[in-house]
């Protein structure tokens, strides 16, 4: 299981929880959306348990 951000189509950021199952790629959780860098990093870090 892994935290990634993810670019959507219209040019915000999303964090997500996701993991790969048998080879195929799949989200478990959108932990949120942001077109801002800083909060999408935050989110990131929330959902790696850094913080």
């Amino acid at each position: 299981m892994f935290v990634k951000k993810k670019r959507n189509r219209s040019g915000s950021t999303s964090a997500v929880v996701a993991e790969t199952i048998k080879g195929y790629y799949c989200e478990l959780v959108t932990i949120g959306v942001s077109p801002d860098v800083l909060t999408v990093d935050n989110l990131v870090r929330q959902g790696a348990g850094v913080d």
